[in-house]
């Protein structure tokens, strides 16, 4: 959790939402490269899956210079209610 200067703490839900409505603006294609191009930070990410919001897979794609690891992801039916709760 975030401190402000104030000294007082911020939530984390507003980026946890943001998360969620940009995993579920691309589904199937949504990876942990996008979010992170998005300044969503992994320990949101982290949390979202821990929290049963999205979930996640990791991919192997070879290339010609090696194997690129790709982390997709998914918003669950629990992450969709919370995002049409918010509406």
């Amino acid at each position: 959790m975030a401190v402000r200067p104030s000294g007082k703490r911020r939530s984390p839900q507003p980026a946890r939402h943001r998360a969620l409505e940009i995993i579920a603006a691309h589904p199937g294609v949504c990876t942990e490269a996008i979010l992170a191009s998005q300044n969503i930070p992994a320990d949101v990410l982290i949390a979202l899956v821990r929290c049963g919001l999205a979930t996640t897979r990791i991919e192997r794609i070879n290339e010609e210079d090696g194997v690129l690891e790709v982390t997709r992801l998914w918003i669950t039916d629990a992450g969709m209610r919370v995002l049409a709760a918010r509406i």
